[in-house]
């Protein structure tokens, strides 16, 4: 690192100062990230309000050598296994929240750093981070785009880290929200709007009374959401979820956006999700167990979509990894991602690159002659 155009700080401590936090918040909002929402100060304060044992978030800022001015931001989680198969598995990981550098967008284009600046600064922090954390085991992107600025620089790093796509490429679904819920559906042909208003008729002539939208975002509000998923979700399934501090927690810093569908006084399901700066990213569709038959999950969903159209104003909708139900798809489009590992290289992590690379090709080859 003596050689390096770059040195990083840690800020962690200072993640309260104002002037610190304005301009970590101005990067935030021009960042280019489908998970710019975890590049925050708001989920950042989250993660340390809400820190598990074996997890520490960390706030680094990138300065040139030599120079005081501060140039970017790297918001990361630290994750330490507790079980010693767990640390076999998976060894301590350093998650770069968000997948990326917050990086100043380079003139003339607002979402996009200068490429070979972003480059070096990458070469130079994967090799300090690896300094710094003696025991990680590995440089974790979870949303990692094909065309992203730092798959570009892993490739010419030429043997410095072991790369490891933990589930291959996939696709992540995502949908561009119109200005009203009306154009949303006038996108979609007769049949299916048909199909819909049919769905939302039957679902509430059986639950006994009108659908009722309720948006959860505040602290206030969580009393009738957590009585909802005691209703809609198994014990197993409960404990999947966000518990109640976390709940909290993100209500208060004001990223929490969920919807408890009812009719009349009872739930008939819940959506769970957190918003940001016009985009909301979808988690968890729960219908009450009791109403799934009627396609109860496209109607929560539909009802959701109404309220972030013509309430939120929301201009995107991220579904994440995974192939929503075809009933879901109207309007969706893909971007291919990876969970990507940097591993360092070593025969412990060689091993696991073995052993991971042939599940991925056989999940692969068996979804090809499903």
């Amino acid at each position: 690192m003596a050689n390096s155009p770059y040195t990083f700080r840690d800020l962690t401590q200072q993640r309260g100062d104002a002037p610190l936090r304005a301009y970590w918040q101005q990067l935030a909002d021009a960042s280019s990230s489908a998970e710019a929402i975890y590049q925050t100060p708001a989920f950042f304060d989250f993660l340390c309000d809400t820190a598990h044992a074996g997890q520490t978030p960390y706030l680094y800022g990138a300065y040139r050598s030599g120079q005081a001015q501060l140039l970017g931001l790297i918001a990361l989680q630290h994750q330490r296994r507790a079980s010693a198969v767990a640390r076999w598995q998976h060894g301590e990981q350093l998650v770069i929240l968000g997948s990326g550098v917050l990086m100043p967008p380079q003139p003339g284009s607002p979402a996009t750093p200068v490429p070979a600046a972003h480059g070096a600064l990458l070469h130079a922090l994967h090799a300090f981070l690896l300094e710094q954390f003696r025991h990680a085991q590995a440089l974790v992107y979870r949303a990692l785009p094909a065309c992203d600025p730092v798959w570009q620089a892993v490739l010419q790093e030429r043997g410095a880290l072991l790369p490891l796509h933990l589930h291959g490429w996939r696709d992540c679904h995502y949908m561009n929200l119109p200005r009203s819920y009306a154009d949303y559906l006038a996108q979609l042909g007769s049949k299916r709007r048909y199909n819909l208003k049919r769905q939302q008729r039957l679902l509430s002539e059986q639950a006994g009374a009108a659908l009722r939208v309720l948006a959860i975002e505040h602290p206030a509000q969580l009393e009738a959401l957590q009585q909802a998923l005691a209703q809609c979700c198994s014990s197993v399934q409960r404990a999947q979820l966000w518990d109640d501090a976390e709940l909290q927690a993100l209500a208060q810093r004001g990223l929490l956006l969920c919807y408890r569908i009812d009719a009349g006084a009872q739930p008939c399901g819940v959506v769970l999700g957190l918003h940001r700066d016009g985009v909301y990213h979808l988690f968890n569709i729960l219908p009450d167990p009791r109403w799934q038959a009627l396609s109860a999950g496209t109607t929560l969903l539909q009802l959701a979509l109404a309220d972030l159209c013509d309430r939120r104003y929301c201009q995107r909708l991220e579904f994440g990894y995974g192939n929503p139900a075809p009933a879901h798809h109207a309007g969706n489009q893909t971007s291919r991602r990876s969970h990507l590992l940097l591993m360092r290289r070593n025969w412990r992590n060689r091993l696991r690159w073995v052993a991971q690379s042939w599940q991925t090709g056989l999940r692969t080859l068996a979804a090809r002659y499903r």
